[in-house]
């Protein structure tokens, strides 16, 4: 009875480690400059997207985000925990994106809900000289 019942606190605690894991992508870490939008909406021709930046501080699990116009494209001013597993990121609101680095290219896609049409949204940064 007592290793069956020490065999199911580990496993309880092995799972529930997994799920609260911070994402340790060195790859995000720095300043990120957002260069496009993609997605099923419109924008004006001179907009500038470049006045939108986020940091990525993995050590604290942090995503500073900073606009300097009235647009918001990503999220609103300030810090945003996160944690997520291999390459999701979730947000305490429940937003999930997927990331992908590629050289000095940062993506980030909404995790699309099937049930809203158009809510799709790709995010690309270029890496802040």
């Amino acid at each position: 009875m007592k290793f069956k019942l020490l065999g199911v606190l580990f496993l309880l605690c092995v799972s529930c480690s997994d799920d609260d894991r911070v994402i340790e992508d060195l790859a995000l870490e720095g300043d990120w400059v957002l260069s496009n939008v993609i997605c099923y909406c419109s924008f004006e021709e001179d907009v500038d997207f470049s006045l939108t930046t986020i940091n990525f501080n993995s050590s604290r699990a942090m995503v500073t985000v900073s606009h300097e116009s009235e647009n918001i494209f990503f999220r609103e001013n300030g810090e945003h925990f996160y944690g997520g597993q291999a390459n999701r990121i979730n947000f305490s609101d429940g937003s999930v994106y997927f990331f992908e680095t590629k050289g000095e290219q940062l993506t980030l896609s909404f995790e699309d809900n099937p049930d809203i049409a158009d809510d799709e949204v790709t995010y690309v940064f270029v890496r802040e000289d």
